[in-house]
């Protein structure tokens, strides 16, 4: 029969919990303080944004470094030294931590990441970073993560339950409690209910006494039913695509070098957990599954290459497509090493895996490091080729840059500035970036750069290219003269496909050049342009105004055009009318007001 744990053991379960991971706990406790205060007030929130990802990685490294010490019986007092240098390195990345910097989501972010995954994958192997057998690191890693499902699961249900007991005293007696505090609840239960319910539950032994290593009926079915099937059939999706690039002899797509990765990673997942299975169930996929994953994988490495080279060729090296190129390599040395070693060590993928990640974030050959000088040398050929570098300086010129270059330009310029690295190209300028003039329509470092080199990147608006907005201000109390005119029509006018237009009747357009009004009749399910009026002289007419800050008031008469066809007259009384300016030359975007027609 069930029965609920006491509240004396309940005590007693904590107070063991911080006897043998005090400053596993304590850090926690920090991350759970800061993500409360931040509920609360978001004063100050930087620092207390800080001390929660101090406090999240800092559960992960002292929560290894113990499991370090005990796995090789240290003393109490070697034990604390140990966990003292990790305080120190939190105390340190915690005053290096700048949460303003420029370029935060690609350099702070990543770098934090990093280390999560890194510190993670430490707790995974701490206590085996030395002969003792696989089968006990396999056991060992099993328990965590069976750990970690159950105390997830047992989190969100307590968490469900007191959430609907919290809702029915509300709502029963009238408290107007915050709804702050299920999240308040959430983040109580899950980082501190869970992290303890997770450490009570940690191995006590590294060294486990059995000849071979269980598997519970759940986690049995989980591999054999539903992760083996899901893994093959993707492998069967990308061979399938394999073999259509082989018969029809084109490059594979940029992003099947993802997918690859991706499918590659969960089929190494569920290799781990399927390791020793084929000792439990002799079930012909299991079987099949332990003996050939690799040899299955490998031939996928290539593909990967081949489509993730394509895209760095293409638009050269960022963070995203170096990650996607590192993990490459790293699937290549596993598939090499559990094909050709002659010990079957499943140790080998969480250390390598620690190493690549540490070398993508930190280091001359990181990810940052490598995508801006890849990035810096496809600029400096870029501008070379269209008179704007020279001798290792940048140039002004006034020379039309084409329009796959200026997007080309446009990206460089954005993924330098995102990344707070425009400060790089200082030494082939005459003055730092930030230094440089300023235009008017040319915003930030790199608009101020484009300004100075004399071009514009696309999408960048200048007094000379920005639309311009005209309206009348001021109303017409002698009426429009309408004699003389068959029809009188009220329009809102922009370019509109036929198949968006009403199904019968007139309906008058801008044709796509916005160059034409096109008056057109349906007929027979079908539109028919009935004539078509030259809006030049309207253009003409208000571009020779002067204008203030991109836009013209007019007064009544000054917006009423007579215009002319073969066959028809038109009186136009324009309201509000956009001019668009693009290289190609000016063109009405869009034009209300009122049209009369008659015929000649």
């Amino acid at each position: 029969m069930f029965k609920l744990p006491s509240p004396g053991f309940l005590i007693q379960a904590f107070s063991q919990v911080i006897r043998r991971f005090p400053l596993t706990m304590v850090a926690t406790a920090l991350g759970v303080l800061a993500l409360w205060v931040l509920t609360e007030d978001s004063r100050d929130g930087d620092n207390w944004v800080k001390m929660w990802m101090v406090g999240l990685l800092g559960l992960p490294i002292f929560t290894g470094m113990t499991a370090f010490s005990e796995s090789r019986q240290w003393g109490v007092g070697k034990s604390w030294m140990l966990q003292g240098l990790g305080v120190i390195f939190l105390g340190i990345y915690w005053y290096l931590l700048d949460l303003d910097a420029p370029g935060l989501e690609s350099r702070v972010i990543s770098e934090y990441v990093t280390l999560l995954l890194i510190s993670h994958l430490f707790v995974a192997v701490a206590p085996y970073l030395n002969d003792r057998p696989v089968r006990d690191f396999w056991e060992y890693n099993k328990q965590l993560f069976a750990n970690f499902i159950l105390g997830a699961a047992f989190t969100m249900i307590l968490y469900f339950g007191l959430c609907l007991a919290i809702l029915a005293v509300d709502q029963l007696f009238d408290l107007n409690i915050r709804e702050r505090i299920y999240v308040q609840l959430f983040i109580l239960l899950a980082g501190m209910f869970n992290t303890a319910y997770f450490l009570f539950h940690f191995p006590k032994e590294y060294s486990f006494n059995t000849s071979s290593s269980d598997y519970s009926f759940v986690f049995k079915n989980l591999c054999k039913y539903i992760l083996i099937p899901v893994v093959a059939l993707y492998f069967v999706i990308l061979y399938a695509y394999s073999f259509k690039i082989i018969g029809t002899w084109t490059l594979p797509r940029g992003w099947v070098s993802s997918l690859v990765a991706g499918f590659s990673v969960a089929g190494i997942l569920t290799y781990l957990l399927n390791y020793y299975l084929s000792e439990h169930d002799d079930s012909p996929q299991v079987r099949a599954y332990h003996r050939w994953f690799w040899w299955i994988l490998l031939p996928m490495t290539p593909l990967l290459f081949v489509a993730i080279g394509r895209r760095i060729s293409d638009y050269g090296v960022t963070e995203e497509r170096f990650l996607v190129a590192q993990l490459g390599i790293w699937l290549l040395l596993n598939c090499l090493f559990f094909l050709f070693s002659k010990k079957d060590n499943i140790k080998f993928i969480p250390i390598t895996l620690g190493l690549f990640a540490l070398g993508w974030a930190f280091g001359p050959l990181s990810a940052r490091a490598v995508s801006l000088r890849s990035q810096m040398s496809r600029l400096t050929e870029t501008l070379a080729r269209n008179d704007r570098f020279e001798n290792g300086q940048l140039k002004q010129s006034t020379t039309k840059v084409a329009e796959a270059d200026r997007e080309a330009l446009e990206s460089a310029f954005y993924f330098f500035d995102s990344r707070g690295a425009m400060h790089l190209l200082d030494n082939m300028l005459p003055m730092p970036v930030d230094s440089l003039p300023e235009k008017n329509g040319f915003y930030g470092s790199s608009g101020k750069l484009a300004a100075w080199l004399g071009f514009p990147p696309l999408g960048t608006t200048t007094a000379e290219t920005a639309p311009i907005s005209v309206y009348v201000t001021e109303r017409n109390d002698d009426g429009l003269t309408i004699t003389g005119y068959d029809l009188f029509f009220a329009i809102n006018l922009y370019h509109q496909e036929a198949a968006m237009a009403p199904d019968s009747g007139y309906y008058f357009s801008i044709n796509k050049a916005g160059s034409h009004i096109q008056w057109m009749e349906g007929k027979e399910k079908a539109w028919v342009v009935i004539d078509s009026f030259d809006l030049k002289p309207v253009i003409s007419n208000f571009l020779s105004k002067e204008l203030e800050y991109n836009s013209l008031q007019l007064k009544h008469e000054e917006a009423v055009f007579d215009l002319k066809s073969a066959a028809h007259n038109i009186r136009l009384a324009i309201q509000n009318a956009t001019i668009q300016r693009p290289e190609t030359g000016p063109q009405i975007e869009s034009l209300s007001g009122y049209l009369l027609l008659k015929k000649k």
